[in-house]
């Protein structure tokens, strides 16, 4: 029986969906969005000259985000290749190893 002060079973890690990443890069960037769109909402309703602010902010913006991609480029690809391969979810695997690669069952009792 479980004690109450017993820590939970570590959860196994969850891949991240697009969607997950789609809302976390919205959430992170929202004050950015923010920047960029009151301008451009503002030229809308009172002075077209304001959408030039909107526009000179957006493309500094999308040049930094151009520059941080470059620059976490090999970060990124360090994190997909080192991803830890996907638990098994069938608890009758065998303990015994598989056979090598190209050799019969016969050749490796021998």
């Amino acid at each position: 029986m479980r004690e109450l002060n017993d820590t939970p079973p570590a959860a196994a890690p969850r891949r991240r969906t697009r969607t997950d990443v789609a809302v976390a890069w919205t959430s992170a960037h929202a004050i950015e969005l923010t920047g960029v769109g009151a301008p451009l909402v503002a030229g809308q309703i009172w002075s077209p000259w304001l959408d030039l602010i909107s526009a000179v902010l957006a493309g500094v913006w999308a040049a930094n985000e151009i520059r941080l991609h470059r620059r976490t480029r090999p970060a990124r690809q360090i994190a997909v290749t080192t991803t830890p391969p996907a638990r098994q979810l069938s608890s009758t695997a065998s303990s015994a190893p598989a056979p090598a690669a190209g050799t019969d069952r016969k050749e490796a009792k021998a």
